[in-house]
């Protein structure tokens, strides 16, 4: 059998038979009485075998043929190698896929298992199916923060609370006894047992650039102060209560140095009577609608607050509208606290300007300040000028943090009366 895979044939030759058959075939590899070329090890070797019939054939040709499909058959895989290497594959595939999507799966699969959870079962009549089963109660919500409410203040215009003069309509009380301090205010719940800070932001409605990010950058419960001129005041005005904001009115008063230092017209002057000093506050007063009350505008001190008779006209006229009066206590020696008490006036005092030093660290410094007066008395006033860009940006990072630390910011409203006498 290994003869005819090889190729050979067996050669038998007639006086050789007897010998074949008693020694066994003997079998050719090549030509007849040759030897393979290279298969000499160790002395000759005769591959001249022969057989009955049959021819010899070239060794090299009969050994290479084989090894040459041997090397065709190792280079090709075989059928059942590439299926494993395809199931390999799928299954790395399927791992990668599965620890991708782990994440996802449990939280799917904590979901479903949380249906169900504190739902009761009912009857079809409403009744519960097993009643001494416990019901989950819902959970409660964190009170909303006044500083986060949402709010919406009244329309800036109520005819009802307006006096129309020849200047102009300037706010009253109303048929009904209704004041317009309290129409305008922003709503703040009055039993709230957290230090109150007041912030007021003064000069607001000069400077279009100025009111405008003062208005979209600082919380609702920042009061402004609006200078009675100015272009577009009221629409200003609105679009500063459209976010909350409470607003004052900014009369002009003699300041220190005048009449060096003027600033502007309708300004009110101890010189003059209480007749022009009430007729000038009415053009004031006529400038816009929706105030809540009224404070000083000068940056340098006002001496016409330390004059007791000519302050005490204007703050009856004050009270006579149904207005508050805020001191920003520009100047030592002002009367404007006690006369307004004296007249049961609505009150609020400035205990500091925050940006007395336009920097960021001394504003800082100015509010901390402002934090352990709250924390003192109970409630606490400061300002600040809008034409600052820093006062802007320390207030609104300030305010931020200000419910971690157990305080309250709080419209002007909010506060009067609730300061000590000065």
């Amino acid at each position: 059998m290994l003869a005819s895979r090889l190729g050979a044939k067996r050669v038998s030759k007639p006086h050789e038979r007897g010998t074949a058959k008693k020694d066994g075939k003997r079998w050719s590899f090549g030509r007849k009485g040759g030897k393979a070329k290279g298969a000499d090890v160790g002395g000759d070797m005769d591959l001249s075998l022969l057989a009955d019939g049959d021819e010899g054939h070239d060794f090299a040709d009969l050994a290479g043929s084989p090894a040459k499909e041997s090397k065709k058959k190792r280079a090709k895989p075989s059928p059942p190698a590439i299926a494993g290497m395809v199931l390999i594959l799928a299954l790395a595939g399927t791992a990668g896929w599965l620890a991708i999507e782990a994440p996802e799966t449990m939280h799917r699969l904590d979901a479903a298992r949380s249906l169900g959870r504190g739902v009761p079962v009912v009857m079809p009549d409403g009744s519960l199916r097993f009643p001494d089963a416990p019901v989950a109660a819902p959970e409660e919500e964190a009170p909303l923060d006044p500083v986060d409410m949402p709010v919406t203040l009244m329309p800036s215009r109520n005819d009802q609370l307006l006096e129309r003069l020849r200047v102009g309509r300037v706010p009253r009380v109303a048929p009904d006894g209704a004041a317009p301090w309290q129409y305008y205010a922003r709503p703040f719940p009055q039993d709230d047992k957290r230090p109150r800070i007041a912030i007021v932001v003064t000069g607001v409605g000069q400077a279009d650039a100025a009111t405008h990010e003062a208005i979209d950058r600082l919380p609702g419960a920042v009061s402004f102060a609006f200078t009675p001129t100015g272009d577009n005041l009221q629409a200003k005005v609105d679009e500063a209560r459209a976010k909350g904001h409470e607003v004052l009115l900014s009369v002009p008063m003699q300041p220190r140095g005048y009449p060096a230092n003027d600033p502007g017209p309708n300004t009110l002057l101890s010189n003059l009577s209480d007749e022009e000093n009430a007729r000038r506050l009415e053009a004031s007063l006529a400038a816009f609608t929706g105030y809540v009350g009224v404070t000083s505008k000068t940056d340098s001190g006002t001496d016409f607050l330390t004059q007791r008779e000519s302050l005490r006209g204007v703050l009856l006229q004050v009270e006579r509208r149904g207005l508050v009066y805020l001191d920003l206590w520009q100047v030592s020696g002002s009367k404007a606290a006690a006369v307004a008490k004296e007249l049961s006036l609505p009150r609020a005092i400035s205990d500091l300007q925050i940006d007395r030093i336009p920097s960021g660290i001394g504003i800082d410094a100015q509010l901390a300040q402002l934090e352990r007066l709250a924390q003192a008395n109970g409630v606490a006033v400061g300002f600040a000028e809008v034409t600052n860009p820093v006062s802007l940006e320390r207030l609104s990072a300030w305010s931020a943090g200000l419910r971690d630390r157990g305080i309250v910011l709080a419209p002007v409203t909010a506060v009067v009366n609730r300061q000590a006498d000065r």
